[in-house]
């Protein structure tokens, strides 16, 4: 059974492949016209991100009272970063891989589900503030448009969601179980009107809510253990803008700050708050836009776009096919 999942898991990788066949084609043809000394020096950067992404996610495991090594926690970000795009649903698919991995070296499943959710706590937090700057400079500009903003506001309540449950966990598993049936039943009560039955189960919010309060009971010294996994995300973030940063120069545009940071915010802002997995389809078309109402010429930016999105989406998807094949091998 086991083996028949990572079978269905890879083909599902490959599958996601040949639907994107075409966009995949562009990004290599985009990329044999670029400056190889620049490229290189982006297929570095995306060498270190990854190592940078890892080490945040170990230190926060750590915080949790969850020892692995860099290499573990490697071969599991890039697994779970595969899944969650070969089989979107809403972040489930990689949380099962952690579960899989928990459960199979003897860690508690609760800690591990912590860690992760202190990892996406930090990582969005920091993305939130290079597009807080980026939002300010797109209104520079005077391009700034509302739908940008809606999607700012969303990505905002999203990250002070997630901080509240772990603040509420951290006070009370009893004020958070009865915080979470609230809306459950908030939710419930207007889905049963709708569509005449209930989204949400009562018993696995229960159950969530305990699995939270455990793992967050096992965080250790957190007021000075947070600077490491703060520090890591300041670094991944300026990897990611240094990566974007190369692609200007690998294709000869011009670039300033303001245009890096604005554009580099679009296209994480529409990474989380997109129907589509990493933002696929939708982040192409809206940074080529934003980039070109800075005053990148089109033709480029369309180039910059191809080719950073095949640095920042397609390398960690085929690295991350091989990573779940030889981590269930």
């Amino acid at each position: 059974m086991k083996k028949l999942i990572i079978a269905l898991a890879v083909l599902l990788g490959i599958l996601f492949i040949i639907s994107r066949f075409t966009e995949l084609q562009e990004v290599l043809l985009v990329l044999q016209k670029g400056n190889w000394l620049w490229l290189g020096a982006a297929f570095v950067l995306l060498i270190a991100w990854i190592l940078v992404t890892a080490a945040t996610f170990k230190s926060l495991f750590s915080l949790v009272g969850v020892n692995k090594s860099l290499w573990q926690v490697l071969r599991l970000f890039l697994a779970v970063n595969f899944i969650n795009l070969a089989a979107p649903s809403a972040g489930m698919s990689g949380m099962v891989v952690f579960y899989s991995d928990a459960q199979k070296n003897g860690h508690s499943t609760a800690r591990i589900m912590v860690g992760s959710a202190l990892f996406l706590i930090f990582d969005y937090c920091g993305l939130l503030t290079i597009i807080f700057f980026g939002l300010i400079i797109l209104a520079f500009y005077k391009v700034l448009w509302a739908f940008e903003i809606f999607a700012f506001i969303l990505f905002l309540l999203f990250v002070s969601t997630m901080i509240l449950v772990v603040y509420l966990a951290s006070r009370s598993k009893e004020r958070l179980t009865r915080v979470l049936l609230k809306v459950t039943g908030f939710i419930n009560h207007r889905t049963e009107i709708l569509f005449k039955k209930a989204f949400i189960n009562e018993e696995r919010v229960i159950r969530f809510a305990d699995e939270v309060s455990e793992g967050v009971k096992a965080i250790q010294n957190l007021r000075h253990a947070w600077l490491r996994p703060a520090g890591l995300t300041i670094l991944n973030k300026l990897l990611l803008l240094s990566i974007l940063g190369m692609m200007f120069l690998a294709f000869g545009t011009p670039v300033t700050p303001g245009q890096l940071i604005a554009g580099f915010s679009i296209a994480y802002l529409f990474v989380i708050i997109s129907p589509t997995p990493a933002g696929i389809g939708i982040v192409e078309g809206l940074l080529t836009l934003a980039l070109s109402s800075l005053a990148v010429p089109i033709e480029a930016a369309a180039v910059i776009t191809l080719s950073f999105r095949g640095y920042t989406f397609w390398l960690p998807f085929l690295f991350g096919m091989i990573s779940f094949r030889s981590l269930h091998s």
